[in-house]
């Protein structure tokens, strides 16, 4: 018989950032996975997959499933692809004692048919109910041991991040075995920080050998976790070490994850049954321990994905819908290979059916409306609301626009076109329509960083007056205007629209409108009525949601509202014509979509963040926030893709205004050219 059994030592010390170790008495054992039969038909004491005072179960290790150990190990070195032929396998660790263990690594040593170890596999588990698997091969061979490397990629310990190199020593007498495993870190030089040692003498697996281990160690089982936590309790509170959070599990060979909750278990009930409904489109939904499920009737190849990596994901799905979604991908519990094919399929689904969540989940959703209430835009609040998206970073946003600065929607000519070429042909369109001379003095509401300004000024030799709510935003647009020489004609104040006085010959705002709010609407426009002379024109570009879903969606809110642009709502063209009617003298003389251009313009902001991911990083983003505004863009492009949502250029003036009688009457070919381009 190879199976025996070991009473020695456990032993651990870290070095960095604070000196502790400590060592137990322990015994383990080595099971030849051959003799697992026999020894359940000949030792007392001992079953195999069977209740009994010690026993080793299969479904306790790797996945969860009731395959045999030999036929797990197999999947894994089919997985890896490893084609060589195995004479045994051993198992060397701890069996339950009672139903009861904890089981920190396992170790599984595959000898070829030379009967030397090919490789050895490391199965680990933390307190969190997670079970990883490290695949140690090419093995440095020393004169009595056998040495492997590998990347850690698991948290075990919260006093150690999930970076450095695991160093395992194996060294195997056949009399004595001792495992030893080191963690070296690059900021500390690659020395050691870490170290733990298992080793132990040996005896043949009897039924006397047995009895006489578990009466020298009759609590050991018992102790393991009141160990745990009193160390724990010493590095934390006495130490005072610092704690990392727990990741999400997201490496292909974390094979066990946290069991999903109550809430969770409703949440994957209500998707799923959500999916089965759809005719449209196909979705492949991969679960957290790899279990593939595929929904609608769709080709194959145009398959959308879905990779759980939490079962948290499901639990945020059943409390917050649609909320939860987005929310959920902020922290790591999802992730597709290609999210905006996957958003687009999740659009188009909950536009042919409604998804029912739990009765419970209104609650969660009321709680959420009256945060986006409380964001409503009052004087105070507007400056709060503009200031929690425009004042994160001019550096951060310069990452992904381009040399223009310009964050709306460009105008394209070609697919391939540069992005500052399209920028400027859209805000060269909007000049147009505006139909602006010299002798103009032009009221821009929203600055952005200046671009608009600084064009209109140099083309035109007009005078600008801009206003913005975004600190960071005036400092830089200054900035650029003093660059340009334009500071004599450019002034960019911070103010509110509300606040603003004076007359202008014309006024124009590009995609600030959606940051005004439903109740807002109507002073926003009596204030343009009222500071527009009488033969002015008005031009706004604005994203829009159509008509038929204006009422129930702005009577709601969303993950983009509550966290991208609070305070913010799209109008739909009706309720903003209505506004005008009854609150203005202004009337619609023309309406032009550019919503299709949207769609190509987030997908060069997307692949331009991503690209910078790492300096977004380096400015002190962390990666939940690299999620978000991956999640936002990608959001956005699927919605202007499927003109969800639109982008509207209006020309608003009143009625019998000579200068804008001119340019229709003038320059016809002109406007008939620009929409050409956009068809």
């Amino acid at each position: 018989m190879n199976s025996q059994i070991f009473t020695g030592r456990l032993f651990h010390r870290r070095s960095w950032p604070t000196e502790h170790q400590f060592s137990y008495p322990a015994y383990f054992f080595r099971f030849d996975l051959d003799e697992l039969p026999d020894l359940n038909r000949t030792l007392p004491g001992f079953g195999y997959n069977r209740f009994s005072a010690l026993r080793i179960d299969d479904r306790d290790y790797f996945w969860r499933g009731n395959e045999s150990l030999k036929e797990k190990i197999a999947g894994v070195l089919h997985k890896i692809g490893y084609s060589g032929s195995l004479r045994r396998i051993e198992l060397v660790g701890f069996a339950k004692y009672f139903n009861l263990t904890f089981r920190p690594v396992t170790f599984f040593i595959c000898y070829d048919q030379t009967d030397s170890c090919a490789l050895l596999l490391a199965e680990v588990h933390n307190t969190f109910s997670e079970t990883h698997l490290y695949v140690l091969q090419y093995p440095n061979r020393q004169s009595d041991s056998l040495c492997f490397e590998v990347p850690k990629a698991f948290h075990v310990s919260p006093f150690f991040d999930r970076h450095g190199t695991y160093t395992v020593r194996l060294k195997d007498s056949r009399d004595s075995m001792e495992i030893a495993i080191a963690l070296t870190k690059p900021e500390c030089g690659d020395k050691p920080v870490f170290f733990a040692r298992l080793s132990g003498q040996a005896a043949p697996l009897t039924a006397q050998s047995l009895r006489g281990t578990i009466r020298k160690y009759p609590l050991n089982c018992f102790m393991i976790m009141p160990r745990i936590i009193r160390q724990a309790f010493t590095l934390s509170v006495r130490k005072k070490l610092p704690i990392h959070p727990k990741p999400i599990p997201d490496q292909d060979f974390t094979m066990r994850k946290k069991s999903p909750s109550w809430i969770a278990r409703q949440g994957m009930k209500t998707f799923f049954s959500f999916l089965d409904e759809q005719s449209a489109g196909k979705i492949s939904v991969i679960l957290p321990e790899g279990q593939c499920r595929l929904f609608g009737k769709g080709q194959t190849e145009d398959c959308a994905d879905l990779k759980v990596n939490d079962y948290r994901f499901f639990a945020m799905l059943a409390k917050a819908d649609e909320i939860g979604f987005g929310m959920a991908y902020e922290k790591g519990y999802w992730c597709s290979d290609n999210l905006v094919q996957l958003l687009d399929f999740m659009l188009n689904a909950t536009l042919l059916n409604s998804v029912r969540f739990p009765w419970y989940s209104r609650f969660i959703r009321l709680l959420y409306l009256a945060i986006h209430h409380n964001n409503r835009n009052t004087q105070n609040h507007a400056r709060k609301n503009i200031s929690c998206h425009y004042d994160l970073s001019n550096a951060m946003y310069q990452t992904f626009l381009d040399e223009t600065l310009t964050y709306s929607c460009a105008v394209f000519e070609r697919q391939d076109e540069n992005l500052k070429d399209a920028q400027l042909r859209k805000i060269d369109r909007i000049l147009h329509k505006a139909c602006i001379s010299k002798h103009h003095h032009i009221l821009e509401i929203g600055t952005g960083w200046g671009t608009l300004a600084i064009r209109a000024a140099t083309r035109f030799g007009c005078r600008v007056t801009t206003i913005t709510l975004s600190k960071e935003q005036q400092q830089l647009a200054e900035k650029r205007i003093a660059e340009a020489g334009l500071s004599g004609q450019v002034k960019v104040m911070l103010c509110d629209y509300r606040n603003v006085t004076g007359l202008y010959d014309r006024i124009i705002s590009v995609e600030m409108l959606e940051a005004v709010g439903k109740a807002y609407y109507p002073a926003f426009f009596r204030c343009c009525d009222r500071l527009l002379k009488p033969n002015g024109i008005m031009v706004i570009q604005t994203i829009t949601i159509p008509d038929q879903r204006y009422e129930a969606y702005s009577k709601t809110t969303d993950w983009m509202r509550l966290f991208i642009f609070p305070g913010g709502l799209l109008p739909s063209l009706t309720i903003l014509t209505k506004v005008l009617t009854r609150h203005t003298s202004f009337v619609v003389k023309q309406v032009e979509s550019i919503g299709p251009h949207y769609a190509l313009t987030l997908a060069r902001w997307r692949e331009r963040f991503l690209e910078n991911r790492n300096k977004i990083m380096g400015m002190g983003f962390p990666d939940s926030f690299i999620r978000r505004w991956e999640y936002y863009f990608s959001y956005c492009q699927a919605g202007f893709a499927q003109q969800y949502i639109d982008d509207l250029q209006m020309v608003i003036t009143r009625p019998r205004n000579p200068d804008l009688i001119q340019l229709f009457g003038q320059d016809v070919s002109g406007l008939h050219e620009m929409k050409e381009t956009l068809q």
